[in-house]
């Protein structure tokens, strides 16, 4: 599952075909014209219809993206919305991952509004700091040498204590600038998972970092 990819690349039409095959999987909007087979793509739906939804499930992704997700109530409503597509298509229950994507501003690990138990679909969290970074009015979130500030900081640390409590994998969308090495190094030690690459030429220097030897 997600916990076994490194390198998540934001897919366009424009991304090239070698670049495709660097990353370890790719986040595309659906519908998509499959750059993949699906067991490489994390797919977000245009809406929660039934239709979208189904037409989702159909193509058998690594996981569906379920973006703003700020408790385990969000992905239990996804959850219950996967099981009528999956149904309608024939396929088993929970036959569809969900990767959660998230700014940050989560309950605590164990409170009962968390992820705990709430979803067996749920993979993985995704910690997306620009949408903070919108929130917040923010014009700066790393400092000169990389290092995240005070309000990142704190949620980027609340995603990768859910997820852990959860038992699912956790990531970090990628900052960029120069200190994206040994930012992902860092990121790495603290125990998460894996990046998305916002730019393919962010993939070899996170496959990098989270492959090689600790």
């Amino acid at each position: 599952m997600t916990g076994s990819l490194h390198s998540i690349l934001a897919w366009t039409p424009d991304t090239a075909a070698e670049e495709i095959a660097a990353a370890d999987a790719l986040f595309c909007p659906s519908p998509l014209p499959a750059p993949v087979p699906g067991n490489r793509t994390i797919l977000l739906p245009p809406d929660e219809s039934e239709e979208a939804l189904r037409m989702v499930v159909r193509l058998r992704p690594t996981a569906v993206a379920l973006l703003n997700c700020r408790s385990g109530a969000d992905v239990q409503r996804l959850d219950v919305l996967l099981s009528v597509a999956e149904a309608e298509e024939g396929l088993g229950p929970g036959t569809t991952a969900i990767l959660a994507w998230t700014d940050g501003l989560l309950p605590a690990p164990f409170d009962a509004t968390g992820f705990v138990g709430k979803s067996a679909r749920l993979s993985g969290l995704v910690w997306d700091w620009r949408p903070l970074a919108r929130l917040l009015g923010a014009e700066r979130w790393q400092d000169e040498q990389g290092a995240w500030t005070a309000a990142f900081a704190g949620a980027r640390s609340m995603t990768l204590m859910a997820a852990k409590a959860a038992g699912v994998a956790a990531y970090e969308v990628a900052a960029g600038g120069n200190h994206l090495s040994a930012g992902c190094r860092r990121a790495r030690a603290d125990g998460f998972d894996g990046c998305v690459a916002v730019d393919a030429g962010q993939v070899a220097i996170i496959n990098q970092a989270y492959r090689s030897a600790p």
